[in-house]
C-alpha cells in the first residue's frame, strides 16, 4: 500500500467487468468469436491488455490493425450477440458481492461507472443487484470512457460528493488512470487480467485479491 486510505470517504465507485462480475472471460470469447467470422485470429494477451476500455475503443484499435468492411458501431452490435451467446443465463456476479454492497450502503454512497453499455450491464446482472446502487453510469451516458475521468467526475456530481471523498475500485490500469485524473484514490483488484505491479504502477494505493477484502482496509 502506498499510503493510508482516507477514512473520510463518502462514496465508493466500482468498475463492473472484472471487478464486481466475472464477465471478462466471456467478453474475451465474444471478441475472438467475432474476429474469427472475418478470418482474423488475435492473441489473448493483446485483447487482455485492452480490457477495461470501452468496446468501441477496443474495436477501433483492432480496426487499425486489420481490415473490416463494417463500421465500429456495426461491429459493436455483432459482438454484443456473441457475448449474449456465451453468457447465456449464467450468474456471473462474484460471490459475496451483493452482501458486501449491502453492508457498504450503510456508511457510503455506492455507484458503478462502467465501460459497458446499458444493455450489456442489464443482461449481465439481475434486478436485485442493480437496485443496490445509488448511481450507475454506463458508456452510453458519456462522451469519453476510461481512462478519461468523465464517468467518475459525473458520478461524483450526481452523488453530490467531492471527488476527493470518492474511492474507486477497479481491475484495470484504465480504472487507476481515470481515478488519478479525477483526483480520486483508487484500489485495484486482481480479479481481472491486470497484475498487482501494473495496478500499482498506474496509481493504485492498494491492491486486493478480490472485492470482498475491501472491508478489511476501510
Amino acid at each position: 500500500m502506498k499510503k493510508e486510505l482516507n477514512k473520510k470517504y463518502k462514496a465508493i465507485i466500482f468498475d463492473l467487468d472484472g471487478t464486481l462480475i466475472n464477465s471478462l472471460p466471456y467478453h474475451l470469447l465474444a471478441f475472438k468469436d467475432l474476429l474469427l467470422e472475418y478470418g482474423i485470429r488475435v492473441e489473448d494477451n493483446y485483447l487482455k491488455r485492452l480490457m477495461g476500455l470501452s468496446t468501441g475503443k477496443i474495436l477501433k484499435d483492432i480496426k487499425r490493425k486489420h481490415k473490416f468492411p463494417n463500421t465500429v458501431q456495426d461491429l459493436r452490435e455483432e459482438r454484443r450477440y456473441h457475448y449474449f451467446k456465451f453468457i447465456g443465463g449464467k450468474n456471473i456476479i462474484f460471490p459475496g458481492v451483493k452482501k458486501l454492497i449491502e453492508k457498504l450502503r450503510l456508511n457510503y454512497k455506492v455507484a458503478i461507472a462502467t465501460g459497458s453499455s446499458r444493455v450489456i450491464f442489464e443482461h449481465s446482472t439481475d434486478k436485485d443487484f442493480q437496485i443496490l446502487f445509488d448511481s450507475i453510469i454506463t458508456i452510453n451516458e458519456v462522451k469519453n470512457g476510461k481512462p478519461h475521468p468523465e464517468q467518475l467526475i459525473r458520478t461524483a456530481k450526481r452523488l453530490r460528493i467531492k471527488t476527493s471523498e470518492c474511492l474507486v475500485l477497479g481491475d484495470s490500469i484504465y480504472d487507476c488512470i481515470a481515478a488519478k485524473r479525477a483526483k480520486m484514490d483508487c484500489v485495484g483488484v486482481l480479479t481481472g487480467f491486470t497484475s498487482e505491479k501494473e495496478l500499482k504502477m498506474n496509481g493504485a494505493i492498494a491492491v486486493l485479491r478480490n472485492i470482498n477484502e475491501l472491508q478489511k482496509i476501510l
